[in-house]
């Protein structure tokens, strides 16, 4: 039996896409009472992506995480990387045991300088090989409108890459397995924050060419950190890597991009959030990275991380900041 916690728009777009199979049931963890109400009486999610229309007969909705980690063999992570310490040592570790993790979250997780992947290995002895990683390029409002989407699962295990493709695979799905989880995550980490730059660059009212500049200027920047943690060669010309950086960069579905924007145009943080209704990895990603870089020495071969830092955290102006990179690293 498959779980998902979650309830976001990519939590519930890939409701979505485990349910075109359609002999499945999940279970579903929904937080939110208003959301889990609006799913039970209109098999809609009221607040996020509210046109997807789902059989209810085949949805154990649950605001009990006890109840649908219990019943559950396969656990989907959709929830923000922010909030899952708080959500998950609800449970002792022993409601974990046994289960296989298939993590759909692109985030730090805040002060402990871990991906997901570690994060569950080290705080609740999850087993490598039952860890699993999703990554794109892919953005869940494309996705939830039956668009041709490319998914990549990693993990350790490729038994269980392959079992989460299976599971996933229906006609608009096209998925592949690698197992270096490790890259992608930090991929699917720092992508977000160059994502902010290029949002910032385009709320400057900069245009494509300085953007087009801009994210090759961000796929060098990765690929030298990326090499820093994992010394062998590149794969930046896979889907998972410079496609997800792009998509991320250039898309108008980009949370990310969409923070960068409205910090351009002197929008207070809170206020962005507040309109947004959801987070933006990257924020909380750009501090821990900046952290990672004054424990490790490496602050100066991350100057677009470090622009970013500045911007978010320090309140330096987005222009100037933009200005310096345009002349001294693009």
């Amino acid at each position: 039996m498959i779980g998902v916690i979650g309830s976001g728009t990519w939590a519930t777009a890939i409701v979505k896409i485990l349910l075109e199979q359609e002999d499945r049931k999940i279970n579903w963890w929904v937080r939110s009472d208003n959301v889990r109400k609006g799913l039970a009486r209109d098999g809609r999610n009221p607040k996020y992506l509210p046109s997807i229309q789902f059989d209810k007969s085949r949805i154990n909705l649950s605001g009990d995480l006890a109840e649908v980690v219990g019943e559950s063999d396969y656990l989907f992570l959709v929830i923000p990387s922010a909030y899952i310490a708080d959500v998950l040592k609800t449970l002792p570790k022993a409601a974990y045991k046994g289960k296989k993790f298939i993590s759909a979250i692109k985030g730090i997780i805040p002060d402990a300088h871990t991906s997901v992947s570690v994060y569950l290995e080290n705080s609740f002895k999850i087993k490598k090989n039952d860890i699993c990683v999703i990554s794109g390029p892919t953005h869940a409002e494309e996705a939830s409108n039956g668009r041709p989407t490319f998914l990549t699962m990693a993990s350790n295990s490729p038994s269980l890459a392959i079992e989460v493709e299976q599971m996933m695979r229906c006609p608009y799905l096209h998925t592949t397995h690698t197992s270096d989880i490790q890259l992608v995550e930090r991929v699917g980490l720092i992508k977000n924050v160059y994502a902010i730059a290029a949002g910032i660059c385009q709320g400057l009212g900069y245009g494509d060419n300085l953007n087009a500049v801009m994210v090759t200027a961000a796929a060098r920047e990765l690929d030298k950190l990326t090499r820093f943690y994992e010394p062998k060669p590149s794969s930046i010309t896979e889907a998972w890597y410079m496609g997800d950086l792009m998509v991320t960069c250039w898309s108008k579905h980009s949370r990310n991009r969409r923070l960068g924007e409205e910090i351009a145009k002197g929008k207070k943080l809170e206020d962005i959030f507040t309109e947004m209704g959801m987070i933006a990895e990257g924020y909380f990603s750009a501090k821990n990275y900046h952290e990672l870089g004054i424990m490790t020495g490496k602050c100066d071969d991350m100057p677009i991380v470090e622009a970013v830092y500045r911007i978010l955290y320090d309140n330096a102006d987005p222009k100037t900041e933009i200005d310096f990179l345009i002349d001294n690293i693009f």
